[in-house]
């Protein structure tokens, strides 16, 4: 009798804690699907994602000892390598992590035809992005040249575009460096939705150093117009309330604003529903002028300046000139240069 995927896991569980008998192609394959209804404790949570690796783990091991000559012997390396660079990373252990991402560079140099090296260097890349460390200048830095890497080694390949426009997400504070990324995945892209996230990040770019403008009529009846600000600094958050990490951001950000004097805060919710938004507002304490049309991500202004990341918080200085793409990660010291400069 064949066993459909969730029984094949459910047998190789049973097995796990001594051994695997036997694993063939689509045991190995089986353990592809995702693990599903982690529980809410971040202990038991976790304990299940471990499990998950070392079963991976246990069954590539098996299938590469029945069968070291089988098509899809180097597949299954490669998916060993990554099972124990996660099981590394899970536990905290980077010692496990480099050694394992060591071996999926050499298996890159033993590909047997060009896709097997392709999918061999984005295992390797996703590991490496999964692991690029707490500074944030690192983190650009590696993001961006494994996303150049690829990009240059596979061109045609479709994942060449969406890392190149993934490295542009850390780059906002290096706007240059975010416009030549961006530009490249535009020229590799051909996925219509990707290409509109692209063309966002061109407009957003093409605002900075220059005038913002905006108007707008806030929630409660009042006419914004940027232009009328002038002298000032403002803070233009996009948030929304549906958005957990809108959520979280905010609680930190508007408790900060509003011990700021001279900074001017004006909101836009990406909001579908004004009752998420209008509680929100009032665990928050926010009294600042706030947008909203209720159409989401299609928000007019949104739309009109080319946002596609949620929160953004573009800071603009007293001639009305955006400063900064997204400084919701460095707002204290930013705002507070802002403010203090004629």
């Amino acid at each position: 009798m064949k066993l459909s995927p969730p029984l094949y896991i459910a047998a190789i569980t049973a097995f796990f804690g001594t051994a695997v008998l036997h694993a063939d192609w689509a045991t190995v394959t089986a353990l592809d699907l995702p693990v599903t209804n982690l529980s809410p404790n971040p202990l038991k949570a976790k304990a299940a994602m471990k499990e998950r690796f070392e079963t991976q783990i246990a069954v590539n091991e098996t299938f590469l000892r029945d069968f070291p000559d089988d098509p899809h012997a180097y597949e299954s390396k490669l998916r060993l390598a990554v099972a124990k660079a996660r099981l590394g990373s899970l536990e905290q252990d980077p010692r496990i992590v480099d050694v394992e991402l060591n071996k999926l560079k050499a298996l890159e140099k033993e590909a047997p035809d060009e896709s097997q090296h392709a999918e061999a260097m984005f295992r390797r890349i996703s590991l490496e992005w999964q692991n690029l460390g707490d500074d944030p200048d690192q983190r650009r830095e590696r993001a961006v040249d494994s996303a150049k890497e690829f990009s240059s080694e596979f061109p045609d390949d479709r994942r060449s575009s969406r890392l190149l426009a993934e490295a542009a997400t850390l780059c906002d504070n290096h706007p240059e460096e975010k416009r030549l990324l961006v530009e490249k995945a535009l020229s590799l892209s051909k996925d219509e939705a990707l290409n509109q996230r692209l063309q966002d990040d061109i407009k957003r770019l093409d605002q900075l150093g220059n005038t913002v403008n905006l108007s707008f009529t806030s929630i409660n009846g009042q006419t914004i117009d940027l232009s009328s600000y002038r002298g000032q600094v403002v803070a233009l958050v996009f948030w929304a309330a549906e958005s957990v990490p809108s959520l979280l951001w905010m609680k930190n950000f508007s408790s900060y604003a509003s011990a700021v004097p001279g900074l001017k805060v004006i909101g836009i919710s990406l909001d579908q529903d004004r009752t998420d938004l209008d509680a929100a507002i009032k665990t928050l304490g926010i009294t600042w002028p706030m947008g909203f049309d209720g159409k989401g991500w299609k928000n007019t202004s949104a739309r009109q300046l080319g946002i596609n990341v949620l929160p953004t918080l573009w800071l603009i200085d007293k001639q009305g000139k955006l400063q900064y793409l997204n400084a919701r990660d460095n707002y204290q010291f930013t705002i507070n240069e802002l403010l203090h400069h004629n």
